[in-house]
């Protein structure tokens, strides 16, 4: 009889995290632009070379970084709750870069703070990244256009939230399905988000552009939205991400 029943319990386990995850993975393709809202967007992205995407060149060795600014971490709501997340200092992204090594595509977010020392609540780091496949650097509504994101979530061990700890996932919008579904991952360095992928999995392109961004999800007990909060960006376009993710 013992047996039994610790077979049951590990089953309703095993059910409730699956049940979790897929809410988590909807949750993540809920708030993925489609590419004609993309194309209306054009005009705010080159708005200034501020806030312009950046563009890396992939070549045998090739990589592109930009800076960001420190102590600028403002929590703007996308969503509504009675929440308000602190400033922490590992949501202050000081700088981004991909850099292609050993045919590797290495994606690094810089940070004032430790991102392992995430409290309370799921902090996402997100990386947008888009080319044409004609090799026109430019959003346009032809099916050449490639969109990705690279959305890369830690779950506070003191937060409400059943996941816990780091995970990675790759979402190609174009074709509305994950390169790589949500997976566990190890620790970060020590104040900086880090991870590596193979350049097939966002079809090889010569070149791609890319906007970087932190986002932090308070409430535990509603996925099926956007995140609460938008916390930094780089390039710094806090409208860019206010429409992406409450369109």
């Amino acid at each position: 009889m013992q047996p039994l029943i610790v077979l049951l319990v590990v089953v309703a386990i095993a059910a409730i995290s699956i049940s979790i995850l897929a809410s988590y993975v909807a949750t993540i393709t809920s708030f993925f632009p489609v590419r004609n809202w993309l194309l209306t967007e054009k005009s705010t992205l080159s708005s200034s070379s501020s806030s312009s995407p950046y563009s890396l060149l992939l070549g045998p060795t090739s990589g592109s970084e930009i800076k960001g600014a420190r102590g600028d971490v403002k929590p703007i709501q996308l969503y509504k709750t009675s929440i308000t997340p602190g400033i922490k200092d590992y949501y202050d992204i000081l700088s981004v870069s991909v850099k292609k090594i050993s045919n590797k595509l290495t994606f690094t977010m810089d940070l004032a703070g430790d991102p392992n020392k995430n409290e309370k609540y799921e902090t996402a780091y997100i990386w947008l990244l888009y080319y044409n496949i004609s090799g026109i650097s430019q959003i346009s509504a032809s099916h050449n256009e490639q969109i990705y994101t690279l959305i890369i979530p830690n779950f506070a061990p003191d937060s409400n939230f059943s996941l816990k700890g780091w995970y990675m996932a790759l979402y190609n919008n174009t074709a509305d399905t994950y390169v790589l579904p949500l997976a566990k991952i190890s620790d970060m360095p020590k104040d900086k988000v880090q991870v590596f992928i193979d350049p097939s999995l966002i079809g090889n392109p010569v070149s791609f552009n890319y906007m970087t961004s932190v986002m932090v999800r308070v409430n535990a007990t509603f996925l099926n939205k956007p995140p609460d909060y938008l916390m930094d960006s780089v390039p710094h376009n806090d409208r860019f991400w206010r429409v992406w993710f409450t369109r």
